[in-house]
């Protein structure tokens, strides 16, 4: 129990000081009093004054079957009312970018909270004017500016004026594509000039620092330099923040001395992608602490030169980050979107001040699946305890951290679902890691097996010379296999150590008598109790065949056998494991597949030791629970409960373990031991491989379908282990289906960024961080899990581990294509694993992976795309990229298994060819004979 407790405490603090760690300190410069002035945007937090009319996918479809403008939205009087209140004694000055946006009630507002407007009126390109009004652009800025010029006069607070916003820099667009939404230095120029005239106050336009010193000509018409000084979007620079502030008032001053500078923008988003300088590397980030110690240093620097400064913004502008600027446009404010005031002006900034509801959250998710684990397994060693305990901790921070982004992200609903999504997929991944994480655990860590089959020396030795030996019935069901293969099959049965047992061979459905009839004839040599029967056509498949051959079956037969065509029996196999049946209980035993054809062949090599681990990880740990998988050949059935069963199913194609599950369910249990008594034939190709997962697979979801209704309730005598370790066997497919939707998504999702803006279309976001750096840690967990089990339970080298890691990864496509196809269908056909076919193309290698093959190149392209477009100032692209790498592991694992099978069976090939005797020099050789 005190070590229970120290394992939940220390469990518990690693996770506390986790969270800890991820907070911090910056310093910056402390301000008092209120700021000179910020920029006001008049919208709530669910309103968008561009919806419908923006250049993004909605408007291309609108616009592609209507030329109507979109309906204007306009902001609500009481929220800028209640607004100006909050700004009231905060600041001095509030700046507007267009007069019908409130112009009407703003001047009086800003009277009643003692503030003063600096309003500003909007110039339209013809582009802007057609789509937002279905008007002339003369038209509708003859109203902007006209409004601005009765405001001036008719409010003597106003001291100075805007005409327009950053029209030059979209119509420059840095001079190589003009974006039809600016509006070129002459025409803007009309437009100051009219105000000019028809005010006393000060105009200027607003324009970046950039387009100042480029168009000297705009400098000499107006009256003070309205300058945007945004240090986050120029990724060219590598100087800090505060830095760029002074370089580019210090660039201004030397180009335009007797010019009057205000910086009417100037701020730093408090959330949104980090932006890289390509050729720096320098990464700046949006955070709310880079916010707060950013806008601070900037605007304190600026008040020392006596400048007057517009902070951009007041208040989050959600609808910016869904229509204009990317993720951190709708997090400029220095209030959020619900008007609370992200930060102070003075004092220390934290950097990550949510800390300790995050490490509250993790702990109420994980402690009490801690409390469970260290209860249900009391006697694991302190090391498993401590390691499972951290990854329940550290998956349930992953989920808590993505929920507090979550919680910070302002969201349409399109966004809400794909993050659901997103999260789902990361939840059930994670389940998924910590399900296998808990085998791990149980596996490596375990006290003693209590169950564990003793060995067969062991077991024999315990026998009674006169004990009886229940006859055994072995069943062998065969179609279109190589005669000389079985041949050798049944000699090893003839030579079984058994006093009581027959054989019987049932081949259906191989059209070719010159391939069974040799079969038929050595089972007539072996003598009576070896028996034949071939059908031209049978139903059912193998499971048709077997039910047949039950109805044959000696009467007094009490147990029954089943082994695969290619295998080779020990002789004590059955003296070894009959006695098992003494407990009424046990309705069959099983015992592992094994190979005997593999050394001397990579590729056989990484087929046998990555069927080795889940006979001696999986099943030995399933056996603890009573819960084994029974999978055909090598297992032994008692067969008053096959004809309980009515035997073998025909709608399933792996009619072994569904008889399995039926057996359990009426509270039967089984038994497997780890010993090796037979040895069978690897797939000899690749494509072979994979038709036996994909039928395993299949057969799963199968099996799930018609099974998980019984095993969600109490209609059975399963224990609830032995539906977990059926859930949880599953799972891993599973995982393969979720992995391989998840790429096709991920490709999808990459095209959605790429190929918008080649149309001029506003392209989607990439997925957040927050969920790409948890799939990229599952995979490499899991990755560990498998060395780590191998390394414990399966006698192996570590090379040999690696190459049975590369052949369960290769087969990813495969389950995850079986599964999908087993859930939308009910039936597929069976499908045998061939035998002894050696076909040594390099070619037929490629084609047997040309699905993965395909994958690979998409995703190695979407990473180089991401690299060298989106990542060459976003670093989450390039972490996108890294994640499109990742993704691919298994389908190139795929490939390299199936190049590696071909160059094995050409080398094998060209061995044969090497050691045949040469041709006698007279007459063509005997193949060529018979071509002739």
């Amino acid at each position: 129990m005190m070590r229970r407790g120290l394992v939940l405490l220390v469990a518990a603090l690693a996770t506390v000081v986790g969270w800890r760690l991820l907070d911090g300190y910056l310093s910056a410069a402390n301000l008092e009093g209120p700021l000179h002035g910020v920029t006001y945007a008049p919208w709530a937090k669910d309103q968008d004054p561009l919806e419908g009319k923006s250049s993004g996918v909605w408007s291309f479809l609108r616009t592609a079957f209507t030329d109507a403008p979109a309906p204007q939205v306009k902001p609500r009087k009481e929220q800028i009312e209640r607004d100006f209140a909050t700004l009231a004694g905060k600041v001095n000055y509030v700046r507007t970018y267009r007069t019908t946006d409130g112009g009407d009630v703003m001047p009086a507002m800003a009277t009643k909270y003692g503030l003063k407007l600096v309003p500003g009126a909007w110039i339209y390109s013809a582009n802007e004017a057609k789509q937002q009004f279905g008007r002339e652009a003369g038209e509708v800025n003859g109203e902007e500016t006209g409004a601005l010029i009765r405001m001036a006069n008719q409010n003597p607070s106003i001291e100075r004026v805007l005409v327009g916003n950053e029209n030059i820099l979209r119509w420059d667009g840095e001079r190589e594509q003009r974006d039809p939404n600016g509006v070129s230095p002459a025409q803007l120029i009309r437009e100051i000039r009219n105000v000019k005239r028809n005010v006393k106050v000060p105009v200027s336009t607003a324009e970046p620092w950039h387009i100042w010193e480029r168009y000297p000509e705009l400098v000499r018409e107006v009256d003070y330099l309205a300058v945007h000084i945004l240090p986050y979007w120029d990724e060219q620079s590598s100087s800090t923040p505060l830095e760029y502030v002074k370089e580019k008032i210090a660039l201004l001053r030397k180009l335009y001395p007797n010019k009057n500078i205000v910086v009417t923008e100037v701020g730093w988003p408090s959330n949104g992608s980090a932006r890289r300088s390509p050729g720096t590397g320098v990464v700046k980030y949006a955070t709310p602490a880079e916010q707060a110690k950013n806008v601070r240093d900037m605007v304190a620097w600026l008040r020392s030169q006596n400048i007057d400064t517009f902070v951009v913004e007041a208040i989050d502008q959600p609808w910016k980050a869904y229509d204009l600027e990317g993720k951190a446009g709708g997090y400029w404010g220095l209030w959020n979107a619900d008007r609370q005031q992200k930060f102070a002006w003075s004092g220390p900034i934290e950097t990550f001040p949510q800390w300790i509801s995050c490490a509250a959250w993790s702990l109420g998710a994980s402690v009490p699946l801690m409390l469970l684990f260290l209860w249900r397994w009391p006697r694991l060693g302190a090391a498993g305890q401590v390691g499972f305990c951290a990854l329940l901790a550290l998956s349930a921070s992953a989920v808590v951290y993505g929920a507090s982004v979550a919680a910070g992200t302002y969201m349409l609903a399109s966004e809400m679902v794909s993050w659901a999504v997103l999260a789902f997929f990361l939840v059930a991944s994670l389940g998924m890691a910590l399900v296998q994480a808990l085998e791990m655990a149980e596996t490596i860590w375990r006290g003693r097996w209590t169950r564990e089959a003793l060995p067969a020396a062991e077991m024999i030795a315990r026998q009674p010379a006169d004990r009886h030996w229940p006859k055994v019935s072995l069943h062998l069901a065969i179609c279109n296999e190589p005669p000389a293969m079985v041949i050798q099959t049944l000699d090893s049965l003839s030579q079984l150590d058994y006093p009581n047992f027959e054989v019987i061979v049932i081949d259906n459905n191989t059209k070719d008598p010159a391939v069974w009839r040799p079969v038929q004839d050595y089972c007539a040599q072996l003598g009576e109790r070896f028996k034949f029967f071939h059908f031209d056509v049978m139903k059912g498949f193998k499971a048709g065949a077997l039910n047949y051959v039950l109805s044959q079956t000696a009467p007094d037969a009490e147990v029954i056998g089943v082994i695969d065509s290619d295998y080779m029996v020990r002789p004590d196999w059955l003296k070894a494991l009959v006695p098992y049946f003494d407990d009424a209980k046990i309705a069959y035993v099983q015992a592992p597949q094994d190979h005997r054809d593999w050394k001397g062949d990579r590729f056989k090599e990484m087929l046998n030791w990555e069927y080795a681990g889940f006979f001696d990880i999986g099943m030995c740990l399933r056996n603890e629970y009573d819960a084994i998988i029974q999978h055909g050949t090598m297992t032994l059935v008692r067969r008053s409960c096959m004809e309980e069963m009515d035997g073998w199913a025909t709608w399933c194609i792996t009619e072994d373990t569904e008889l399995g599950l039926r057996l359990m369910e009426k509270g039967y249990g089984a038994m497997y031991s780890r010993e090796r008594f037979g040895h069978g034939l690897t797939p000899d190709h690749f494509a072979g491989y994979k038709k036996q997962r994909f039928r395993w697979a299949y057969g799963a979801m199968q099996i799930m379908k018609a099974h998980t209704g019984k095993m969600l309730s109490n209609q059975t005598k399963l224990t609830f282990w032995q539906k977990y370790h059926f859930v949880a066997g599953w799972l891993p497919w599973f995982a393969d289906a979720l992995n391989l939707i998840f790429t096709w998504a991920g490709l999808a999702w990459v095209l959605a960024v790429v190929l918008p803006p080649l149309f001029g279309i506003k392209p989607v976001g990439l997925p957040p961080a927050e969920f790409i750096a948890p799939t990229i840690g599952i995979f490499v967990f899991k990755l560990l899990y498998s060395f780590g089990l191998y390394f414990d339970r399966v006698r192996c080298t570590f090379r040999q581990s690696i190459g049975a890691s590369l052949a369960g990864l290769a087969l990813t496509y495969t389950v995850g294509r079986a599964v999908i196809y087993g859930l939308a269908t009910s039936r597929l056909p069976f499908m045998r694993t061939p035998k002894m076919d050696e076909r040594p193309t390099l070619g037929m290698a490629l084609g047997m992976a040309r699905g993965e093959a395909v994958l690979t190149v998409l995703l190695w392209l979407a990473a180089i795309v991401l690299w060298t477009t989106n990542g060459v100032i976003n670093p989450e692209a390039r972490l996108w990229a890294v994640f499109m790498v990742v993704q691919s592991l298994p389908f190139a694992a795929a490939v390299y298994v199936s190049v590696v099978n071909a160059l094995e069976q050409m080398r094998h090939a060209r061995t044969v060819f090497e050691a045949a005797p040469a041709a006698p020099a007279q007459g063509p050789a005997p193949a060529l004979q018979a071509a002739q």
